[in-house]
């Protein structure tokens, strides 16, 4: 990766980020670490990444905005009606398909700015981030719990 793709990649998330001072800083870390992830992974040519970068943090927004109705839509089940558990169940299907909806919107904006190999690689990468965040986390709380026990 040369020079110029590097600050980019730098550059367009730090911009992001500042814009969402909601984010605490465990969120941010984690941000930063997944734009460097899929930056390397998918080897951008400044080109690529100066038109990809402004659509995946649309993206990554529209995302981050279905999250938080989703987790408006949490209910503890055992306080609820019949009636409002159906209400609660079909909200939550509303809004998986409005997933799959924001998914293929931007599926086809990527299509405007990346081949096909590179979108397979990003999602690829999307993937693989979240595992190995999750076994990052995983053994965090192991050893949390571990330190707790001595």
């Amino acid at each position: 990766m040369n020079t110029k793709t590097l600050i980019i990649a730098i550059l367009c998330p730090l911009f992001m980020l500042g814009q969402n001072h909601k984010m605490d800083k465990k969120r941010e870390k984690i941000e930063v670490q997944k734009i460097a992830f899929i930056t390397k992974q998918l080897d951008f040519t400044p080109e690529e990444a100066q038109k990809f970068w402004p659509v995946y943090n649309q993206f990554s927004d529209a995302r981050k905005q279905l999250h938080e109705q989703h987790k408006k839509n949490r209910k503890n089940i055992d306080d609820l009606s019949d009636s409002e558990i159906e209400q609660v169940i079909d909200n939550h299907i509303i809004l998986d398909q409005k997933e799959l909806d924001i998914k293929k919107k931007y599926h086809a904006e990527f299509k405007k700015v990346l081949s096909n190999k590179k979108i397979a690689k990003l999602y690829h990468s999307e993937d693989q981030f979240k595992r190995e965040l999750l076994k990052r986390i995983k053994g965090e709380k192991g050893k949390r719990t571990d330190y707790k026990r001595k």
